[in-house]
């Protein structure tokens, strides 16, 4: 068998020109697994996550709070133990034993006690592991004839040196320049000026066409030009690329094009986020945002139908427990599991919670992952494609149940919120990749490393290269580098590793036989060093614009320019080839006052019936706290005798139905960092209700309803209404009032100005069911706890506003009519008015007699959208 062995050749990427059988080509845990396999020492798999456990406990049994660790491990007990178990296995890896001299440094002395409690119960690294092989290798034999090199054997961490130590016929390759013409001469110059540190005065010039150096204002116009020219172009081709190589494979595919298989690593991929959201669901207080992505998340422990009805309820309603909530509940339990499913809910989030300061118990945090692995086991077995996408997630949970269960083996109890998501990403990180990044046939050569650049082609492409990772410089001072080197430790050495990272990064040069095809990254970007060298080598080389050569790179048009297409507004009127109809069996307010201030908007929400999607945004706190102040108000009339309480009773009421009714209806005024917001809302409702109920006993008020749902007509057209508050004084007389959680000056001047229509509406409803006109309409602002009303002499204490332009509900219901009328002759034919968000609709009056012209509130900005981007 002869073995081709580097450092960083377990990231190359086929097809290749080599056969593979008996002649591997190998990195350094490729290597080792073929080892382990041939010497009998393979063994399963252990996760990071478990190693990381395990250290820590002997970090916490050393920990005689004056280790150098100490304070550090009282704030980040897993990030630390993951960081000091990397230098643990590095010293390893350089053939530490363990042990310290009594004169070394504290932290070699504190971690050398660590180790000796660790001794043979961590599972080992790397470092161990070749300890092992080299064992074996003594008495033992491999099928191994020749091992060649493809990176200088110094550069190779000591274990590994002691290995090939033991190996046949181990050579070095040598890295030949296989380009003919400018590009050999390139590639020599490249070579001696890396080799003599030194660069020589007599610039190259290539006018030959072998080497180019191109760039693109964006990297998806770069993409569809490497399509294009691969297409037009076929070669043995090698494409480098080393970031951004998912979204490069994904414009391939869309092209017509196989991908290559390129990886990106990245805690973002749908399955790798159930556990963690999952877990999420423990903690007390509840996050809001964490909640909604639970419940909206492609992927979780029961239906992914009912968790859809329970997120679109919880933002029409955020809580648990409400009206939406339990409405929610009821249509899931009507389905054929829907029993099952409840119950999945009831553990989820209608259980226990735990103290974000306190922890969770193990036993708890153990139940719920192996759910989670349970669920997603099922999840793959569907057939719907997605069991790639799981197989990570699911090592991933094996990871954490196996770290959870090292931890109680150690004795502890529970877990913090930290701890528990230091423990997902200790088990994230092998798993982390894309699953559905895949070869196809006939893809292209690649490579995702330039120290993969080993075997030559004819057209070599390095795809934007930028901003390399530089070797770390190493964490001891240099009196523990010392001490390390005294006790037989070979540490890297960050200088040459440097020199290694420049030599390899003329590999993806000299494997190009022909060409070589250098795409920088868009502009503002840190030039690479390989593109500041051929600067230097070849002045000549001057950057080839994609956006204007992309029809003639070289020689050939390879693709035809798209003329740019301006973004489309509507016009004001948007003529149809049909008639325009409501929806709505029933008009209400709302729907009326979109139809008469902006048709367009109205027709996508009602003609064409079309939805904003469920979602939580921080734009809607005074919508929330509105909905809430309505519903204390509710509630605190539904109670018998209330109008006869006291402020004392109707504030110890509150105070005690407040917590409920907030897990309920209002759980983002519960989360962390909302004190502030919860707080306000309790001393403004609590101010609210007790003026409310002054207001209502100085006019002696015999009743008041809440919400009252009544019907009628406004002409021949259906209405429907819901009153906020409908009293009932002696006399049997009436006023209607409804409640604004803010804005006193507007709708103060709203009833002074006579466009009141809300309140005219429900007059005229009230007058048609009861036959009484009340005596007063008014709003209840709660945030100032103003009262406004239209009549004077029926609430003492409280602000009158009488339209100064005389205006009367018969006025405004007149009005109404005629727009009404108006609007709908327009729809009739196929005619629909835009009213763009101006500060002045002077030009889009309706005329006389009808209703003026206003913009609308700030919760229609989907709609604009689709009607040409207007902003709001």
């Amino acid at each position: 068998m002869q073995v081709t062995f580097g450092l960083r050749l377990d990231e190359r990427q086929g097809p290749s020109d080599k056969a593979y059988f008996m002649s591997p080509i190998v990195g350094r845990l490729g290597f080792l697994g073929l080892l382990e396999t041939y010497l009998g020492l393979a063994r399963p798999e252990v996760s990071a996550a478990q190693r990381v456990a395990a250290y820590l406990g002997h970090l916490r049994r050393c920990d005689n709070a004056k280790r150098f660790y100490s304070r550090s491990l009282e704030v980040d007990d897993i990030g630390v133990a993951a960081q000091l178990l990397g230098w643990r296995d590095e010293w390893r890896l350089g053939g530490w034993d363990g042990k310290a001299a009594p004169t070394s440094p504290p932290r070699i002395l504190d971690l050398a006690a660590v180790e000796e409690s660790a001794s043979g119960d961590i599972a080992p690294g790397e470092g161990e592991r070749l300890a092992e092989v080299i064992a074996a290798l003594g008495g033992r034999k491999v099928p191994i004839t020749s091992v060649e090199l493809v990176d200088p054997l110094e550069c190779f961490p000591w274990a590994w040196q002691e290995v090939l130590a033991r190996l046949p016929n181990v050579e070095p390759q040598i890295a030949q320049a296989t380009g003919a013409g400018k590009l050999g001469a390139l590639q020599a110059l490249a070579r001696d000026t890396l080799s003599g540190g030194e660069l020589k005065n007599d610039p190259l010039v290539i006018d030959d066409g072998q080497v180019h150096v191109l760039q693109a204002q964006s990297a998806e116009t770069a993409e569809h030009w490497l399509s294009a020219w691969c297409r037009a172009n076929p070669a043995n081709r090698l494409v480098l690329c080393e970031r951004g190589g998912d979204s490069l494979d994904a414009t391939l595919v869309a092209t017509g094009s196989p991908a290559c298989g390129f990886d990106s690593a990245s805690d973002l991929r749908p399955a790798l986020q159930t556990l963690g959201l999952a877990l999420e669901m423990c903690w007390a207080p509840l996050d809001v945002d964490r909640l909604f992505e639970f419940l909206a998340h492609p992927f979780g422990p029961f239906s992914r139908s009912a968790r859809g009805k329970l997120a679109r309820a919880f933002a029409k309603q955020p809580g648990l427990g409400g009206q939406a909530w339990d409405a929610a509940k009821a249509a899931i339990a009507e389905q054929e599991d829907g029993q099952a499913i409840l119950e999945e809910i009831a553990f989820w989030l209608e259980g226990e919670r735990w103290s974000r300061a306190d922890g969770a118990p193990l036993d708890d945090l153990s139940v719920r992952t192996e759910k989670i692995h349970k669920a997603l086991q099922r999840r793959a077995t569907l057939g719907d494609g997605v069991a790639a996408a799981i197989s990570s997630a699911l090592h991933q949970c094996s990871a954490v149940r196996d770290g959870l269960a090292e931890f109680k083996r150690q004795g502890v109890t529970h877990l913090v919120p930290r701890q528990v998501e230091q423990l997902i990403a200790q088990s994230t990180p092998g798993g982390a990749t894309n699953p559905a990044a895949a070869s196809q046939v006939g893809c292209l050569k690649s490579a995702s490393t330039a120290a993969a650049c080993i075997e030559p082609a004819s057209e070599v492409i390095w795809w934007m290269p930028s901003t390399p990772t530089l070797p770390r410089p190493l964490p001891w001072s240099e009196g523990e580098v010392a001490a390390l080197k005294s006790l037989g430790v070979v540490l890297r050495n960050p200088k040459q590793e440097l020199e290694l990272l420049a030599a390899q990064w003329l590999r993806p040069l000299f494997a190009a036989k022909e060409h070589f095809l250098l795409v920088l990254p868009p502009p503002g970007a840190e030039e690479h060093p390989i593109w500041q060298l051929l600067k230097k080598l070849a002045p000549s080389l001057q950057v080839e614009r994609i956006d204007d050569a992309l029809y003639g790179v070289h020689r050939d048009v390879i693709a035809h320019r798209v003329p740019d297409v301006p973004f489309q507004q509507a016009e004001r009127y948007i003529n149809l080839d049909r008639p325009v109809a409501s929806r709505k069996q029933k008009q209400s307010f709302t729907s009326l006052d979109l139809l008469f201030n902006n048709p367009a908007v109205a027709a996508l929400q009602d003609a064409a019936a079309l939805e904003a999607g469920a979602t939580l945004f921080q734009g809607r706190e005074n919508q929330l706290l509105g909905t809430l102040a309505h519903r204390v108000v509710e509630l605190l009339f539904q109670q018998d005798g209330s109008l006869n309480w006291t402020n004392k009773q109707a504030l110890a009421w509150f105070d005690c139905m407040l917590d409920a009714l907030l897990t309920a209806e209002g759980v983002p005024l519960l989360m962390q960092g909302a004190g502030v917001t919860a707080h306000r809302f309790k001393r403004i409702c609590a101010i609210a209700i007790c003026e409310l109920l002054d207001h209502l006993r100085s006019a002696q008020a015999v009743r008041v309803r809440t919400e009252v749902s009544i019907d009628g007509q406004l002409g021949n057209v259906p209405l429907t209404g819901n009153i906020d508050l409908l009293i009932e004084l002696p006399g049997n007389r009436t006023v209607a009032l409804d409640m604004k959680w803010t804005g006193s000056k507007r709708y103060a001047e709203t009833l002074v100005e006579g466009r009141h229509l809300q309140l005219a509406l429900y007059a005229s409803l009230i007058q048609q069911v009861d036959g009484l006109t009340p005596i007063a309409l008014g709003y209840f602002i709660i945030d100032k706890a103003d009262l406004y009303v239209t009549a004077p002499d029926i609430f003492p204490k409280a602000q009158v506003r009488s339209p100064r332009n005389g205006i009367t509900v018969h006025d405004l219901l007149a009005q109404a009519r005629k727009t009404w009328e108006y609007r709908m002759e327009q729809w009739r034919a196929g005619i629909v008015e835009l009213v763009p968000p101006l500060d002045d609709l002077t030009d889009f009056q309706l005329g006389e007699g009808m209703l003026p012209v206003g913009s609308l509130g700030p919760w229609h900005q989907e709609h604009f959208t689709l009607l040409g981007g207007w902003d709001q």
